[in-house]
């Protein structure tokens, strides 16, 4: 996940005069070293969260010595470039007590106008295998599930839900660093790149026609705002089956696309995991998605091989 919405309502000069879109805002000095990144969730950080969500529980988290390894072990595995990326320009760790959803990551300003970024990871994603985090985010969209009314997931129960978590928060590091898709075009007055994904955006979080589906705008995720009947699921399977998207999450922003499409790719590639996704529904299994028998994302082949050296 990443911040987004309400950014968009200025322009850049104007968000960059915003406490929270500054170094300052955070305190304390930029380090090299991972766990050194790592601060207390209190105060101003605290206030943006919960600001943002608008939801005031949230609690800090102090990283036990086995979980100070377990991060550190699960960063390892990152591609060499977003390591590096993620080590060079991230100001901030936060992991935090309460969040509904994995993780969250914002881009702040110093006094040099430099770029950082400070991310908020959700803790219980250490306890949580893949299979069972993708099914809670899956079936978040839905105003009721059951056993036999539900999305099913196959994609890891040995690997913790924070693999996908730290990779996918980290592709929003390299993306907004690096900008990789035009997410600068949607601030107010800034022209339109020639990003290629203006071939499946018509901007950040509409695609074009042909891959447009009237459902995306109708629901969000992890209870966030609007949810549909699970009737539909079937629906939203057989769509993103036929979409350049890796997976329905992608297919709400294109930073969304690209984080999920890179990250699904490295699964692939450094460990074979897929994404495979059915709809039950009255304890009979419909329509299922497997990401790795979607051709059509290969669309985004030569810059994931790109960024994962894979």
């Amino acid at each position: 996940m990443l911040v987004c919405s309400r950014l968009f309502c200025f322009t850049l000069d104007e968000l960059k005069k915003y406490p929270y879109e500054q170094t300052s805002y955070y305190g304390g000095s930029f380090s090299y070293e991972l766990l050194d990144k790592v601060r207390v969730l209190e105060g101003n950080a605290k206030k943006f969260l919960s600001d943002y969500d608008n939801f005031y529980e949230y609690k800090n988290h102090v990283l036990t010595e086995n979980e100070k390894t377990f991060f550190t072990e699960y960063f390892s595995y990152l591609p060499e470039k977003f390591k590096t990326c993620f080590l060079e320009n991230v100001y901030a760790v936060y992991f935090v007590e309460g969040m509904s959803y994995g993780g969250l990551t914002n881009f702040i300003f110093d006094e040099d106008q430099r770029m950082y970024c400070t991310v908020f990871f959700n803790i219980d994603t250490f306890k949580y295998n893949l299979d069972e985090w993708f099914e809670i985010r899956d079936n978040s969209i839905f105003t009721k599930t059951d056993e036999k009314n539900r999305i099913k997931v196959e994609c890891s129960k040995e690997w913790k839900a924070f693999l996908h978590v730290l990779t996918h928060e980290s592709a929003h590091v390299y993306d907004y660093i690096n900008n990789v898709t035009p997410y600068a075009d949607s601030f107010d007055g800034s022209p339109k790149s020639d990003s290629a994904y203006y071939k499946y955006w018509r901007d950040k979080s509409h695609p074009v026609k042909e891959f447009d589906n009237s459902l995306l705008s109708k629901f969000s995720y992890y209870n966030f705002g609007k949810r549909i009947s699970f009737s539909k699921a079937n629906d939203l399977i057989n769509y993103i089956s036929k979409t350049p998207f890796s997976t329905i999450y992608g297919a709400k922003n294109w930073q969304d696309d690209f984080a999920e499409t890179v990250t699904f790719y490295y699964f692939q590639k450094a460990f074979g995991l897929d994404y495979k996704i059915t709809c039950i529904k009255k304890g009979k299994a419909l329509s299922t998605y497997s990401l790795k028998q979607n051709a059509n994302v290969h669309v985004w082949g030569s810059l994931c091989k790109e960024l994962t050296g894979m």
